[in-house]
Parts: C-alpha cells; structure tokens; sequence
C-alpha cells in the first residue's frame, strides 16, 4: 500500500507505512509522510547542530538539490533506525493507543513480540501523528527508552 497521498489511510496505516519507510531506507517516502511540525523540529535540530542556515532554507523549501536533500534524508534515517535499533522489525506490530487525545492527533504503539513462552507484546515505541490537509502525517517518533 502506498498511501503517501493520505487518500483513505488510517493512522496506523501511515504509521506502518512510515517505519517500513525508515526501516527499508526509502527517504523520498518518510520525508513525505512527516507533518510540518515534525519537519521544523527536524531541520531546527540540523540547525542548532550547525548545518548551514541556507541549506535548512532549501530543505525547508524543497530547493535543495538531490545530492543536498538525500544527503540529510539519509542522516536522518539513520537517526531513526537507532532510535529502533535493537529490536525486530520484520516482527513489529501496531496497536492505536486507546487514550483519547485531541480531535485530529492519535498515537500508534510500536510492539515486538515477547520470546515464545512469556506472550504478549513489548513496547518499543509510539508515533504521533495529526491530520494535516485532511491526511495523517507524522509528528513525531517516539522510541521507549528502558529505566
């Protein structure tokens, strides 16, 4: 399925669709599914991190050339596969989160199955995502962090 376009796509089908983005590397794909909060926090972390304040304006506008913006899409990606790395992700399922939010936001648990014999499922992350032109995109990724 390929619901890039938001047409009919639940949020856990764009939340599915994103993590196969990030785990199968398809950085055209993620970018397109990310909100434009997620976007500005992404390219405000490139930022405060010193990436050029002209190549953030071209990424932020879509004028970067392919070599610029495949350059950080990968950086990001691979940002993003850490955040999940450990785990695995030909085995994840999803389940929405049944705590209410607002009206046009929702999180999506990320789950491993737990080893054969304890049952159950494993939370590894959650995605937030909010509609955006009356189609769910991405917010936020959200990787459980163990205490």
């Amino acid at each position: 399925m390929s619901e890039v376009d938001g047409a009919g796509a639940t949020a856990m089908d764009v939340a599915r669709e994103f993590v196969d983005a990030v785990v199968w590397g398809e950085h055209i794909k993620m970018w397109a599914l990310l909100g434009l909060e997620a976007r500005t926090t992404v390219l405000k972390v490139a930022s405060d991190r010193g990436m050029d304040e002209a190549l953030v304006a071209r990424l932020r506008d879509g004028t970067a050339s392919d070599a610029e913006r495949d350059e950080f899409l990968a950086d990001l990606i691979n940002g993003l596969r850490a955040d999940l790395a450990g785990n695995d992700l030909d085995a994840l399922e999803y389940e929405e989160d049944p705590e209410p939010m607002e009206p046009g936001r929702a999180r999506v648990v990320i789950l491993v199955p737990v080893a054969i014999g304890f049952g159950g499922n494993l939370p590894v992350g959650s995605v937030e995502l909010a509609t955006e032109e009356a189609a769910w995109r991405i917010q936020r990724l959200v990787p459980q962090v163990s205490k």
